[in-house]
Parts: C-alpha cells; structure tokens; sequence
C-alpha cells in the first residue's frame, strides 16, 4: 500500500512537462524504496509541502509574487522614477506581457509544484482506497478526509493563481477557446505521461477549480479541534470557511455572482468580526490570528526564519523591522520603489489637489495605522527620515507607502493575512449593489467604515465602494482582478499611457519560454 520511487521520483520533475525525463527507464529500479509516509504522522509532513511552496521560500513565493505583480501592474501604486532594485520592475509596472519574466516564470514553476505535491497525496489517498494504514480508527478516518480536503483546496488555489497570471479573463474570446495551460490532476508514472501534458482552455482550468473547492469544502472541518486534529493543523492550514471564501473569489472573478453571494453569505455568517483595529490582522507574530482573518500564512515558527521578503518592493518598512517598525524601531526598507499613486491616492480622498493630506485620511483607521507618508526631500542631509523622503533625493513630492507587512513583535515572523472578512464584505457589497440592493450593499460598507473609525453612510454608490475596496486591500494584490471581474477599465494610474479596456486582450504573462518551447509539436 505504498508508493515507489516512480511516483516520488516524479514530484521532483514538478509534473510540468518542461522538467520531464526523457527515458522511461529512470523510472524503473529494482527494489525501490517505499514511499516515506509510513503512518499518520508522516504523512501530515507531508502535507505541509504545498503551503511551504506557496507561502515559505523567502524572494520566491508565488504567494507573495502575485501580490507584487498584480498590484505593479494596476493604477494602485507609482514606479519612483531613477531607482532600481533586482526585480523586473519596469516589466510590471509597464504591463510588458509580451515579454518573458522572472517573477512570472519563477511562480508559473511554483504554481505546478504545489500541484504535483498536492496530487502526490491525493493520488497516495485514492490508490489505498483512502483507508491507507492497518488499524485505523474513527478519528483517523476523520483526519484523512481533511487532508483529502487540504490538499484539493491547495491543488485549485495554485491554479487561481496560474489562470489569473496567465490566462485570459472570463468572457475573453480565447477563455473557452485557446489551450493555454497545462492540467494536472494526476501523478504521472513514467517518462511518457510527464512528457505530454495535457493543455487546456483557462476555463477548464476554472471548473477544476470549483470541483475542487466543492470537495474541499465538503471535507475540511470549520475549525481545529484539539485532540482530533494534528497539532500543526492548527495554525496557518486552511478550513472550511477558507474554501467557501475561495469559492466565493473563484465566482467571482467568473461573473457568476448569485453563487459568489451565496458562498459570501455563509463566510460572513462565521465566527469572524470587524470589531478589532485593522492593525490586528497584521501584527501577529504567534499562531494567534485577528479576528478577522479567514486564511493566514504562518511565519511564526520560532526555530526557523523565513521571511516573506516580496512585499518589501512596496512596503515602507523592512522585513527586519521590530514591534511594528514605529519609534526607535523604526527600519525603512532601502529598495522599495511603488508607492501608491497620487491618482488613487486622490480618488479614495486621501491626498488633496495640492498633495497635502486630508481630514478624511486622517479620521481613517486604515491610513494611520497601516501607511506612512512621507514628505518630499527637503535638501537637506538632517531631516527627519520618518518624515522626509531621505532615501531619494531627487524625489520632491509626498508619497504615502503601505504599510501592512512586518508590523509584528518581530518583523520577519509576522504572519500575512491571506483571505480577510473585509474582502469577504466588499465583494458582497458590489455584488449587492450591482443586483439592486442598495440597502444591503449599504450596510456592508458601513461595517467596513465603522470599523476604520468613520462615519457611516446613508447609502452608497458604486465608486463608494470601489474606494472603500481601494482602501481597506490596497498592497494586497487585490485591485487589478477585481477591475477585471467587473468588466472596468484598467486605468493608468501615474503612468502615461491609455486605459485598456475589457477583455484586456493579451493583458496576461505567457508560460516560461522552455514550456513554450516543450509544448510545440
């Protein structure tokens, strides 16, 4: 009942077809080894793999990647003019898609990792009839099926990301018509399978996505119950609550918003609130989440370090920084370059036409809490540097940098809020509005407004919530996909340049060009 060398031999290919062998013999030893998850204990090690791919490796997450791509690519932040970094920052910023990248290909790589790590376990699960040790009882039994439910969930977010990184978007003339991608929802066990990946249309890898999220969440429990569930489940593993979520953003971004709404109403149903600080969801560096945290990545491990140092490209403070990065532990980070834009700065009633500051800004939660302005250069070499930009002396203009990354005790271990109960709101709200409840859309931002400490509203327009949904996920990777979900322009931000309109044609990254190469018959 355990696997041989074939199956863990291919992991290591990634099951794309780009790192396939090509002799069929590599998979064919005598007396193979058996495959390492000897018993339940093991083989929740195993298990952990997928996360640790999408969330762990410190410049090379996929997690972190998107973030900073998607939010390079939309009108939410400014490129700072003569500055440089190692990263393909002028390939983001200027939506270069015709060009092969690095952070696109790293992640394109990461995504099918996270893939084959996931159906490696599924496969193990089904091969042994789920019943995969002698003497298995209830709880056992109970604890397979949420694995099972860990790793489909893990299988479809890997493939959010790839489809929204590179596919067209829902309603594109090629969505249903081009294959694009590789489909992965197997193992595969020789040379020849590895080889010859089967490409599919973007919309077919969105229907797995939902069969998958529908099983996941058909499986995995509400939440971590002591003495049933392994104790490392407990912190940064996904629950039920977490795949209805992701079904919702799945939905979502497929236009389909009557079973976007229903999946959303059962998450705001949960056992998560708005009544903290929005300081609380990022400034946790133990298992312990804010209370509106759905999904987190868990960076608290206290032996090992592994920083997500992605954000810092657009972060005001260091991975490195303490106690949230305020007063004597104050660490600017010294590479950052994407601030946000003075025109959404603007357009959310932050920044006056003058650049200055506004009462609105400053009556927000949000923007005392998780941003920092900075004052152009006063010419100067004894200016304040928490107030003044003295990293870049040519930049004479106010910026106001995110702030959410690295806010905890200890900076590097901070955890990263990965699905949030704000988001959850928004989406219902536009949803809401869209449909003609104007009322419920209403109450669902001033749950958002309440909570940054603002007035609430008498009712709400859709650029009311557009700008609450600016607001409360800017440097979250969040804005480009939305804009997209709901058929809007991609606006230029700062940058001279046209607004693309829906379907956004070729506004998407192609596959690493050894793929490209692979996939040519």
């Amino acid at each position: 009942m355990m696997f041989t060398l074939k199956r863990c031999c291919l992991i290591a290919l990634l099951g794309i077809s780009s790192f396939a062998c090509d002799n069929d013999s590599f998979f064919e030893l005598e007396n193979p080894p058996e495959f390492p998850w000897l018993n339940m204990e093991e083989l929740e090690r195993g298990v952990v793999t997928p996360y640790n791919i999408t969330f762990s490796s410190s410049w090379g997450n996929y997690f972190g990647d998107d973030r900073l791509l998607f939010e390079c690519m939309s009108d939410m932040v400014y490129l700072l003019p003569n500055t440089s970094a190692d990263i393909p920052f002028e390939e983001m910023y200027f939506r270069l898609t015709g060009d092969q990248m690095s952070k696109a290909n790293q992640s394109f790589r990461r995504g099918y990792l996270t893939i084959t790590h996931a159906n490696s376990v599924l496969d193990f699960l089904k091969e042994n009839n789920f019943r995969p040790y002698e003497g298995m009882n209830a709880d056992d039994i109970q604890n397979i099926s949420r694995i099972q439910g860990e790793m489909l969930f893990m299988r479809a977010y890997a493939y959010f990301s790839l489809a929204r990184r590179h596919g067209p978007v829902p309603g594109a003339p090629n969505f249903s018509s081009e294959a694009i991608l590789p489909l992965r929802i197997e193992t595969p066990l020789n040379a020849t399978q590895a080889n010859k990946a089967e490409y599919v249309t973007t919309e077919r890898i969105y229907e797995q996505m939902v069969t998958d999220l529908l099983e996941a969440k058909a499986l995995l429990p509400e939440q971590f119950i002591s003495g049933l569930h392994h104790p490392s489940y407990a912190d940064g593993r996904v629950t039920q609550y977490a795949a209805t979520a992701m079904l919702a953003r799945v939905y979502f971004q497929l236009g389909q918003m009557d079973k976007a709404l229903s999946e959303l109403d059962e998450v705001i149903a949960g056992p998560f609130d708005l009544t903290e600080d929005p300081i609380q969801a990022f400034n946790k560096d133990t298992p312990s989440q804010g209370r509106e945290v759905i999904w987190s990545s868990s960076n608290n491990d206290p032996v090992i370090v592994r920083p997500n140092k992605i954000p810092t490209s657009m972060n005001w403070s260091d991975y490195r920084a303490r106690n949230g990065g305020r007063g004597e532990f104050h660490r600017r980070c010294t590479w950052n370059q994407f601030p946000m834009s003075h025109s959404i700065l603007q357009r959310v009633g932050w920044m006056d036409d003058k650049l200055g500051v506004t009462e609105e800004a400053l009556s927000d939660k949000r923007y005392q809490q998780l941003f920092w302005r900075l004052e152009g250069n006063p010419g100067t070499t004894k200016a304040d540097p928490t107030k003044y930009e003295m990293q870049y002396p040519h930049i004479k203009e106010p910026m106001v940098w995110g702030d959410k990354y690295y806010r905890a005790p200890d900076g590097q271990r901070t955890n990263i809020p990965a699905i949030r109960l704000a988001e959850m709101h928004l989406t219902r709200a536009i949803i809401r509005f869209k449909s003609g409840d104007v009322m419920g859309a209403t109450l669902d931002i001033n749950l958002i407004r309440e909570r940054a400490g603002l007035a609430p509203l008498s009712t709400v327009s859709e650029e009311d919530i557009h700008q609450e949904r600016i607001k409360e996920l800017s440097f979250e990777g969040d804005w480009f996909h939305y804009v997209q979900a709901l058929g809007l322009p991609l606006l230029a931000g700062d940058r001279d340049a046209d607004p693309i309109a829906f379907p956004y044609p070729n506004m998407y990254w192609p596959l690493p060009q050894s793929e490209l190469d692979f996939k040519i018959e």
